[in-house]
């Protein structure tokens, strides 16, 4: 059975980038609302590590963002 739906040119056109020549639009929107791809608040305490590298990892991840705004590659606000 089909039906038919009304949405605006902006979905539209959203949905049609999603799409290619071997997918409906069915198909995409399917694809879209597949509840078994998961949540991915899912995934929260999935990665295990102790506290000491977790540590490491946000003084890797602040010295690499000050690097970066640093050599001007972003002209927003530094932290």
């Amino acid at each position: 059975m089909t039906r038919q739906i009304a949405i605006s040119e902006e979905a539209y056109e959203r949905l049609a980038r999603l799409k290619d020549n071997k997918k409906s639009f069915t198909k995409v929107i399917l694809e879209l609302t597949d509840k078994s791809r998961g949540d991915i608040s899912d995934l929260f305490g999935a990665w295990k590590i102790s506290d000491a590298a977790a540590e490491r990892l946000k003084s890797d991840i602040k010295r690499a963002r000050k690097n970066f705004l640093d050599k001007g590659y972003f002209k927003g606000k530094s932290q």
